[in-house]
């Protein structure tokens, strides 16, 4: 009896399944339909209002010439730079900082921490910036003294002489960035300085082992004087000081590896852009037009 009851309530159980699956199915076959029914018709009311959608896109890419004729152009260029053991997270924070002001129209502080005029400044349109080497590290790992891209755009051509420099100097006139360089350059200059007293004083010795005044005998501090082994020291203190001068040269936290180059041709905007947006745009609102002028047709007939 209790197994009787079990398959009866198995097949009731499978019935209301087989119940539920069909009502789903219809109704999905109710909304694929209507959907498809509403695609055939807005096509036949395309269809039947040809010069009507014509109209419609004709005006719409005029629309959207005038509007690429009114767009001030822009002219967009970038520039590499490089850190010297710096952390780049620190220079993406100023430039961060630098773009947002720029977002903000912010141009006075711009020309003021780029040390530009205003007009300069408000020549901005807008910038960008990455690291060449962010994809070649791990995630845990820091990107230090890596090279980086600044791209800029620009509604005048000419003022990229003059962003150049004013960049490179926004970064390179950061506190921080600025105290390690006095740091450094102390540290050169004295290291430049004992070397040329030493070759000084190496110097005077080789001219009295040369040419002597007096009795010499040839004995230093109770060693033999040997002039090839001081001209040889002298030499090698003397490229040590060239080195040394040269790292002070060097000493710049931001160099510029590639500057920005000269655009004549402006990069934006795009004309056939604005004209497809334009078209595309009013497509659309004729479309919804000519729908509601079949639909109130239809109801007119019936």
């Amino acid at each position: 009896m209790q197994q009787l009851e079990e398959q009866e309530f198995k097949q009731m159980s499978k019935h209301k399944d087989e119940i539920d699956l069909t009502i789903v199915f219809n109704y999905l076959t109710r909304f694929f339909k209507k959907i498809g029914d509403k695609i055939a018709f807005t096509i036949h009311a395309a269809k039947a209002n040809m010069l009507v959608m014509l109209l419609f896109l004709v005006v719409g890419a005029g629309v959207g010439y005038l509007l690429y004729y009114v767009t001030k152009p822009y002219y967009t260029s970038s520039m590499t730079l490089v850190l010297s053991e710096i952390r780049n997270e620190f220079v993406e924070d100023q430039l961060l900082k630098l773009s947002g002001m720029i977002e903000d129209n912010n141009f006075e502080e711009v020309a003021t921490r780029l040390d530009v005029s205003v007009v300069t400044a408000s020549q901005i349109k807008n910038m960008k910036f990455t690291n060449l080497d962010q994809e070649r590290i791990s995630e845990d790992s820091i990107l230090t003294g890596s090279p980086f891209k600044i791209e800029l755009s620009l509604y005048d051509n000419e003022a990229f002489t003059s962003m150049e420099p004013a960049i490179a100097n926004y970064l390179e006139n950061n506190r921080y960035f600025s105290k390690q360089k006095r740091i450094k350059q102390r540290r050169v200059e004295s290291m430049i300085s004992k070397l040329k007293n030493e070759i000084t004083s190496l110097d005077s010795i080789k001219m009295t082992v040369t040419s002597p005044r007096g009795p010499v005998n040839g004995f230093v501090y109770g060693e033999p004087i040997d002039p090839t082994n001081l001209y040889r020291e002298g030499i090698s203190m003397y490229k040590e000081q060239i080195q040394m001068e040269a790292e002070l040269e060097r000493l710049d936290n931001i160099q510029v590896v590639n500057g920005f180059s000269p655009r004549l041709k402006p990069t934006g905007p795009n004309k056939l852009k604005y004209l497809f947006i334009g078209a595309a745009a009013f497509f659309f609102i004729g479309l919804m037009y000519v729908v509601r002028k079949e639909n109130a047709l239809q109801r007119r007939l019936i």
